[in-house]
């Protein structure tokens, strides 16, 4: 694989400019979105690592926890439909893993429960978010998924059906806080079919935490406009009341315009998270470079005053 860098960096955000809103995505037409096509790409493992380490750390407290998916999807994927053949992204992402011997946590658990899903046989099957975190769920913590589409609502309900399931647009769902755990981790992970996407997460954010101060927010996004990407880090930490850290993939891939990268951006961390996240995500670069120049990066957008 190609060699991959990995840094840590302190961004300090500067006031984002008045109209933001209306030029987010102004250059960029919507996408018409089925995951199906793109389960098991390198996007997907950056996130899911980095939420198994997440659900981990929430772990590391007796007290239970719910885990809130905002855009849940169906749960679990076919990397031999159709629709994942024709794009052959896992081949890319997931299938390079498979064989990974003694990776650091929490890539050791991943490694593990897309395996779990596949029998310990050879990877067909790709487990959705809310897969991930029911593996590494205790007695007592709890799951709230979000699905607008109906009959992908009704997967999610046959593949996790002791998760509370509600077939509702994922940005609705700040009403759901606080729960009554009082502990949270909050996965948004929306299409990027709205042209105002960014904003919309911004403005959850805002919401949610006026209602859930103490809440974990992961925000995942995808790396294609550089500009555009500095613009929602700068907003999201100005809206949030509480450090951000952004984990940032950029597969090295030469593209501008194109998805070449992918990243998960935190509020509220658990304590140490982001060096704890080091050595997977190092290994995790390399092993997933296209170019020579792939890059981890792991950014404090906002810190404790």
């Amino acid at each position: 694989m190609e060699d991959a860098d990995l840094r840590i960096e302190v961004f300090l955000p500067v006031p984002a400019a008045p109209g933001l809103r209306a030029l987010a995505f102004a250059d960029n037409p919507p996408m018409h979105y089925r995951h199906a096509y793109h389960a098991g790409n390198f996007a997907d493992v950056h996130k899911h690592v980095l939420l198994c380490g997440l659900a981990q750390a929430m772990a590391r407290k007796d007290k239970p926890y719910a885990y809130l998916d905002t855009h849940a999807g169906s749960g679990g994927y076919d990397l031999g439909s159709a629709e994942a053949i024709r794009t052959g992204e896992a081949a890319e992402g997931a299938l390079r893993l498979q064989g990974l011997q003694d990776p650091p946590e929490p890539l050791a658990s991943w490694q593990r429960i897309v395996s779990a899903a596949n029998s310990g046989g050879a990877w067909r099957r790709y487990p959705g978010s809310p897969a991930f975190v029911k593996a590494l769920a205790r007695e007592g913590d709890r799951l709230l998924l979000c699905e607008s589409v109906p009959e992908v609502a009704e997967e999610l309900r046959t593949r996790l059906f002791d998760a509370t399931v509600h077939v509702r647009d994922g940005y609705e769902s700040a009403s759901l806080l606080p729960p009554v755990e009082k502990r949270g981790l909050i996965l948004v992970d929306p299409p990027f079919e709205r042209r105002d996407e960014f904003a919309a997460m911004v403005e959850f954010l805002e919401r949610a935490q006026a209602r859930f101060a103490g809440g974990v927010y992961a925000f995942w996004y995808p790396l294609k406009n550089t500009h555009e990407l500095v613009r929602f880090g700068r907003r999201l930490a100005a809206a949030s009341s509480k450090p951000v850290v952004d984990f940032h993939f950029n597969t090295g891939a030469p593209a501008e315009g194109q998805m070449r990268g992918s990243g998960l951006m935190v509020v509220n961390p658990p304590y140490r998270f982001a060096e704890d996240m080091e050595p997977a995500l190092a290994l995790l670069a390399r092993e997933l470079a296209v170019g020579p120049r792939a890059t981890s990066l792991i950014t404090w957008l906002k810190q404790e005053p």
